[in-house]
């Protein structure tokens, strides 16, 4: 879609853990991996419980792994777009298209009412079972809200594009005159 439409099948994406520390630092990150050669990039976000139920101090927090996402994205949308295949944004985007994966879309696996109900359920369809709380609700909620609200005037530009048989690529360009 954005950059794996390009990209060699056989060719496995760098995972990226991101914790409370890295999470400050994602420009410094995500620019590490501008280096040649590197076509795709999966994030992953650290999150564990200690044994009453709270994240370690180690964990990626919500607001971090927003604010991390937002950077990364800003970055990326402005430089990458085709040139770097993010997983996240390629979902993502690929849910914009109106493309989603049928699997996807069965494994939507919400956390509660709140989740039924929520704006941003079809991109994160419930998100990874083992980053929810005692609640059932995802600890990184807040922070895909975040993203996905910052996200969304791209997207819809990038959507657009494709649509009209056009390359998201022109979005980068688009961005540069502004």
């Amino acid at each position: 879609m954005t950059g794996s439409e390009n990209k060699d099948v056989r060719e496995e994406a760098y995972q990226i853990v991101v914790n409370r520390q890295n999470s400050q630092q994602a420009q410094e990150l995500y620019r590490n991996l501008q280096q040649p050669g590197i076509r795709a990039v999966q994030f992953i976000p650290h999150i564990e419980f200690d044994r009453h139920g709270h994240l370690t101090a180690e964990s990626v927090t919500a607001e971090g792994w927003g604010q991390f996402l937002n950077a990364v994205f800003a970055l990326w949308v402005r430089e990458d777009v085709n040139r770097i295949s993010i997983q996240l944004f390629d979902k993502i985007l690929t849910q914009w298209c109106g493309r989603a994966d049928a699997m996807n879309l069965q494994n939507i696996s919400p956390g509660g009412a709140d989740c039924l109900s929520c704006y941003v359920l079809r991109f994160c369809a419930g998100e990874c079972l083992k980053y929810r709380d005692s609640s059932g609700k995802s600890v990184l909620c807040a922070g895909y809200k975040a993203f996905f609200n910052d996200s969304s005037p791209y997207m819809r530009v990038m959507r657009d594009l494709i649509k009209q048989h056009r390359s998201p690529m022109e979005l980068m360009a688009m961005l540069r005159q502004t």
